[in-house]
């Protein structure tokens, strides 16, 4: 059986939750709409976390 650790961070977890977050954000929008959503997500110019 593999030991588990306790981690302050969970990196798989925070992925999953910015996942759904721009799932939600994200329902609604046309592709295009999509495109540039990301665009400014990527950019830094729209905050997920």
């Amino acid at each position: 059986m593999k030991a588990t650790n306790n981690k302050k961070f969970d990196t798989v977890k925070f992925f999953r939750l910015i996942k759904e977050k721009l799932a939600e954000k994200m329902a609604d929008m046309t592709l295009e709409e999509q495109k540039v959503f990301l665009k400014q997500v990527r950019e830094g110019k729209i905050k997920i976390a």
